[in-house]
């Protein structure tokens, strides 16, 4: 099976810290795929400057297919972060390059060619989702942490496994998966920080507790999560194993700075 993230690409800065590395959430994804084994690549641009050279560096490191990372005259987007505790805060972002990028039908046509399409509701290819359906392809969505976005009832028919992010299992998430689901995805999973994680597939609920680990950043977790979760399905397992490889996945990754 062969996996691509189609989406956002950006440099997480530290200021504080004088640290920063290259990622984005269809990186990040693509990256903890990769270290998997699977054949995987990834479409997004970067600017021309040196965070655009370092962003083609690491995801030829990690064996990702970087043909269709494009560059583009300018500056690589650029969010500024800053800790609290061990927990990520976004203070502020730059789009760059990014500002304007859409799939050329170049990018499609490569795209076509790979089984399992990752996608996040910022990744400005929203419109593009049809086609990835009616091409018989499995899709993967990160729906965030915004579940009144307007886009997600515009993108639920078009996802196969689709991901939030929520704080705990309560009677509002239960409830807004399962009428989520009901719009087309096979199974529909929140994250919930410390509380682990719930899924729906149109039958029951599954719950995966967090594993027990010390936590050093919290950046990544969600995204390697999905990669967990994605590797999952292509390995055959059901509902809890995919759960579980997605807890597993994403506790090896909070306990480093960097997001894969």
């Amino acid at each position: 099976m062969k996996v691509i993230a189609v989406g956002d690409a950006c440099i997480d800065l530290y200021q504080k810290l004088e640290r920063y590395y290259p990622t984005g959430n269809c990186v990040d994804f693509i990256i903890n795929i990769a270290k998997y084994g699977l054949e995987s690549a990834v479409v997004s641009v970067v600017g021309t400057d040196r965070y655009g050279d370092e962003m083609i560096e690491v995801l030829k490191k990690y064996k990702v297919d970087s043909s269709h990372m494009h560059r583009k005259e300018g500056k690589t987007a650029v969010a500024l972060m800053d800790l609290i505790g061990n927990d990520r805060l976004h203070t502020s972002f730059d789009e760059g390059v990014l500002e304007g990028f859409d799939l050329s039908e170049e990018d499609l046509q490569f795209i076509k060619g790979y089984d399992v399409i990752h996608g996040v509701i910022w990744g400005k290819v929203n419109h593009h989702m049809p086609s990835f359906k009616e091409w018989g392809k499995t899709v993967v969505y990160d729906f965030a942490t915004d579940l009144d976005d307007p886009e997600i009832e515009r993108v639920l028919p078009y996802v196969d496994y689709g991901f939030f992010s929520y704080k705990q299992d309560d009677a509002f998430i239960r409830d807004y998966l399962k009428k989520a689901q009901a719009k087309g995805p096979k199974v529909l999973i929140a994250t919930l920080g410390e509380h682990g994680s719930i899924a729906y597939d149109g039958k029951k609920y599954y719950l995966q507790e967090a594993l027990p680990v010390t936590v050093v950043n919290t950046v990544g977790a969600g995204d390697s999560f999905i990669s967990g979760y994605t590797y999952g399905v292509i390995g055959g397992q059901d509902v809890p194993g995919c759960l579980r490889t997605a807890a597993e996945t994403s506790a090896k990754i909070i306990q480093m700075f960097d997001p894969y």
